[in-house]
């Protein structure tokens, strides 16, 4: 029988009860909606046509577990199995907590992170203090990064053909009473691993039949040639029996029970490195499956354009491409700019390479020569080498140890610097020069040892020689642009005047002149120090750039960083460099952009014509005031294949606090009759691009929603022509002034936050210090006890931003707050519920939107109009989505809302709105007149009820 969500029951595991989802989609939304609401149970969603499910539990996080429907033996289903009846006789909530875990498909994952952040930091604490804590935490992780690879290698028997070759040789150290630093693992690195058999030591020898790797990872670090450091013995100690006793690994693409794989890898070293400073720079680990769904779409669009195919034909044949798709892939030139552990160029891989057994040519030919990142942090660049060197490894399983051949040098592939602060400008090179870097690249690819140290210093010359050339250039065309316009400015009229430089012509005589300084401080730097030329991405990969003019695809998860987070010195540059950054008003942090927007402008500068943009991008992109241009420019200049919010999608099993949206975009103008994807699938709904044209948001909201709200708009007038909403009360110090001592409660006041509010009602109040006039006009003096209690918070109110005058005791944004008759509604909510605010109190604080109005009817009738089913859609459809299915109902998306001029004086509103207020059940009542109001039909309100039913899931 179906429960009173709705969902029916269809089997038990255990004593649990099972629901039936929809879809995979529905299964982890559903899960996440039982969670909210206590209900312990596993759901599950099935994909008839593809022939998968997916299994969730109703606890947070929700984990939702991807298997085939025929297999029967996957890890995560003999775990669940196991669960089930290891826990048979206890109670029902450990039996859930034991399913839970099961389905976790990350928990070997972050056993791992645990383990290395444990060592890292142990590690950091015993090396000598003298060095600074960064470079000791880098050269703890490059150890450990190693240590890890030569797991993976030791799993497919290449260590001497021995499963255990690296405890072996540690117990062998040290009974020898030997340094296992000295004799074991510099020994192995760097006298074994890096040389060929025949150049190697009678004590290297001794370890048996190893095969040379080279690949960069086991040469000495510039940060080893700068600290010799050491380890007690004790450290490798525990370090071996954590990572080599207690973690199995596989080279398997899928995690086989608990065995650690290559991409569980990079998640753990991505949590473990540096995360206070990875966290500040918003980056997130990006699940696999995500990563693999947005590459397979981005490249079936790119190369559909390419090849004159359609997009649903082209990503069908993925899966088993014909000679023609087959070298269009191994073709395709991809960039990361912010890459991390390397999480897209990997999935890059996988779908460029093409299904079946892994070709080690070609394995080799995609890493070396298509697949191109950069990242502001040498450890993610190590950390991405890492990974695209198990890739090839891959390639290579089931060969002996001694037909393992040298792992590629990853130097010329992947590059440490900042792919948004480039000082060419998008400039672009010589062909001269393009052609010495070529050369230099392919040198650098395959060269050893002192070879290799020879042909990087050839590189980064010519790359320093290319980059200066550019900039020289770049000078003297900016010179004479400057020249020019004073000329013209300077020339003398018919009647012999010479007129001033307009505004106009002075703007952009600055903006020249800024430009200049830039590129002559840039050119003087590399004049006197090569080595301090900044990465400049049509220097570093200008083989690639030259062959199309750009890349085909550029891809990632760019950084999610708020405009406060950011420096003013790196603002200012953004705003002088991007014009996509230039839309945000200057009011206001909320207003500022995003660092992932300069990142979507950069990545679409750097496509070739035609070339193809996959991002993971905040879902606000598609509201927020500050995003303007940057949907402007994407939904006039380029094809917009897929815009998709993935707040119910289970593979975006995210860190971020707020839900990403795909953005897969080509750089090509669009057909007329062209539609965007609102989904990360083929078959999900779509929007006709030319309706974004113009407009002041894109709508994600389903097809009939959108329809019926354009309808709307045209008919009625919005709410912001005649009601006015703003955030409440703003204290800037909640400490000071909410719930102060007993002994102050004279001169407080009740107030509201957002979680207090419902739908007519108020749940409850918090007291709030109010040392202002009943129109919250500051006193001129505090009483001795407030002044007393404030005392203690003085220094800080006085830095708050919006303080000014000798009262620094003011509250904010006092005035609709205070008004007669106010209604508010919460800004963070699952649905919008409004409520009528009493004469006088309480005063609404900022996690709350208030409205004031003319009377207690207006306020009891727009009250009744806010919390009417219809306008709960087309609010959930405008709002600004925020994780965990909540929504920002922020004054832009409720002042689109319509409202027709009858509303506040509407007798039946004021009548229902005014018996909501009193207690009574009257949302059929107002779903009804508001409909009639709107002049909607039967199936209208049945498409709205089906939307809203979706965002309350």
């Amino acid at each position: 029988m179906p429960d009173a969500s709705g969902m029916v029951e269809v089997a038990r595991l255990g004593v649990l009860p099972c629901w039936l989802a929809g879809s995979l989609h529905d299964a982890t939304a559903t899960a996440r909606r039982f969670a909210r609401h206590g209900k312990m149970g596993v759901v599950i969603g099935i994909d008839v046509v593809a022939r998968r499910a997916v299994m969730a539990a109703s606890i947070v996080p929700v984990h939702g577990a991807l298997f085939a429907v025929d297999e029967v033996n996957a890890p995560h289903i003999r775990r669940t199995r196991a669960a089930v009846v290891s826990t048979s006789h206890g109670p029902i909530l450990e039996q859930f907590l034991a399913v839970a875990d099961a389905l976790d498909t990350d928990a070997a994952g972050r056993r791992t992170f645990r383990l290395l952040r444990a060592l890292i930091d142990d590690g950091v604490d015993l090396l000598p203090a003298q060095v600074a804590a960064g470079d000791r935490r880098a050269w703890t992780l490059l150890q450990l990064t190693r240590l890890l690879f030569l797991r993976f290698v030791e799993s497919e028997g290449w260590l001497d053909g021995r499963s255990r070759f690296l405890r072996d040789e540690l117990d062998r150290c040290l009974l020898a009473r030997r340094d296992p630093t000295r004799h074991l693992l510099h020994p192995l690195f760097f006298g074994t691993l890096n040389r060929r058999p025949d150049q190697r030591s009678r004590f290297a020898r001794a370890f048996g039949t190893v095969p040379f790797l080279n690949g960069g990872l086991f040469e000495p670090h510039p940060i080893e040639r700068r600290h010799q450091l050491r380890l007690p013995a004790s450290y490798w100690c525990t370090a071996f029996e954590a990572l080599v006793d207690r973690i199995d690994v596989s080279l398997e693409h899928a995690p086989q029970d608990c065995r650690v794989t290559p991409e569980l890898l990079g998640r753990a070293f991505e949590g473990v490195m540096a995360p206070e400073e990875r966290r500040a720079a918003g980056a997130f680990f990006t699940p696999p499956a995500l990563v693999d769904a947005l590459v397979r779409e981005a490249v079936a669009c790119h190369l559909a354009l390419r090849l004159g195919r359609g997009e649903g034909a082209t990503l069908r044949a993925l899966d088993d491409p014909d000679p023609v798709l087959r070298r269009a892939l191994a073709d395709v030139t991809v960039l990361d700019p912010a890459v991390g552990s390397g999480a897209f160029l990997v999935g890059s891989l996988a779908v460029l390479h093409g299904p079946g057994q892994r070709n080690a040519v070609r394995v080799r030919h995609l890493v070396t020569r298509r697949l191109h990142g950069t990242d502001r942090h040498p450890g993610a660049v190590r950390l991405c080498e890492l990974r695209l060197w198990l890739e090839v490894l891959r390639a290579m399983r089931g060969r002996p140890p001694s037909a393992v051949t040298p792992l590629p040098n990853l130097d010329a592939a992947v590059r440490a610097g900042d792919a948004i602060v480039d000082p060419l400008f998008g400039h672009p090179l010589a062909a001269g020069a393009v052609a010495r870097l070529r050369s230099r690249q392919r040198d650098v690819r395959h060269a050893h040892g002192a070879e290799r140290h020879r042909a990087m210093r050839h590189l980064h010359h010519d790359e320093a020689r290319a980059v200066h050339a550019a900039l020289v250039e770049r000078e003297a065309s900016l010179d004479r642009a400057i020249a020019e316009l004073m000329s013209a400015a300077g020339a003398v009229s018919l009647f012999g005047t010479r007129d001033p430089l307009t505004a106009a012509a002075l703007k952009q005589l600055n903006v020249l002149r800024r430009d200049r300084t830039e590129v002559r401080t840039e050119r003087r730097r590399i004049e006197r120090d090569e080595s301090a030329a900044p990465l400049a991405i049509h220097a570093a990969f200008a083989p690639a750039i030259a062959r199309r003019g750009g890349f085909d695809l550029v891809v990632g998860n760019p950084p999610w960083v708020r405009a406060q987070h950011i420096p003013p010195a790196t603002r200012r540059v953004l705003a002088a460099r991007y014009r996509w950054w230039q839309s945000g008003s200057t009011i206001g942090w909320g207003q500022l952009p995003d660092l992932s927007i300069a990142f979507a402008e950069r990545g679409f500068e750097l496509l070739a014509p035609s070339g193809t943009l996959a991002f993971l991008l905040p879902a606000k992109l598609v509201t927020a005031g500050y995003a303007s241009a940057c949907r402007g420019a994407l939904s006039s200049r380029a094809t917009l294949h897929c815009v998709a919010d993935l707040a119910d999608d289970p593979r975006a099993g995210f860190d971020a606090t707020t839900y990403p949206l795909a953005l897969i975009a080509s750089r090509k103008i669009s057909m007329p009759d062209h539609c965007v994807r609102l989904g990360l699938s083929h078959d999900a709904p779509r929007q006709e691009q030319h309706t974004w044209q113009g407009t002041a948001h894109w709508s994600v909201a389903a097809p009939a929603v959108q329809r019926i709200a354009a309808r709307l708009a045209r008919d009625h007038p919005q709410l912001r022509t005649a009601v006015r909403a703003q955030l409440g009360v703003k204290t800037g110090a909640n400490e000071a002034f909410l719930n102060p001592p007993d002994a102050l409660a004279e001169w407080c006041r009740p107030a509201v936050r957002g979680r207090d509010l419902r739908a007519f009602r108020v749940i409850t109040t918090t007291r709030l210090l109010w040392p202002a006039d009943a129109r919250g006009a500051p006193w001129p003096h505090l009483p001795a006890a407030v002044r007393a209690h404030l005392a203690r918070h003085e220094e800080r109110l006085r830095r708050r931003a919006d303080q000014s005058g000798e009262c620094w005791w003011r509250l904010f944004r006092v005035g609709p707050a205070t008004s007669p008759w106010r209604v508010a509604w919460r800004d963070l909510a699952l649905r919008l519920e409004a409520v009528a605010l009493p004469h006088g109190d309480p005063v609404p604080l900022n996690s709350c939107y208030v409205a004031a109005l003319p009377s207690r009817d207006a306020a009891d009738a727009l009250t009744a109009w806010l919390n009417a089913s219809v306008v709960n859609t087309l609010a959930r459809a405008a709002a600004e989505p925020a994780s965990g299915g909540y929504a920002r109902f922020g004054a832009r998306a409720i002042g689109s809302l319509p409202l027709p001029a009858t509303v506040l004086g509407d007798p039946v509103l004021i009548r229902l709105g005014a018996s909501g207020r009193d207690g009574e059940d009257v949302q059929q009542s107002i779903d009804d007149h508001v409909a009639g109001t709107l002049s909607l039909d039967d199936r209208a309100r049945r498409e709205l009820d089906v939307a809203l039913a979706t965002h309350r899931r």
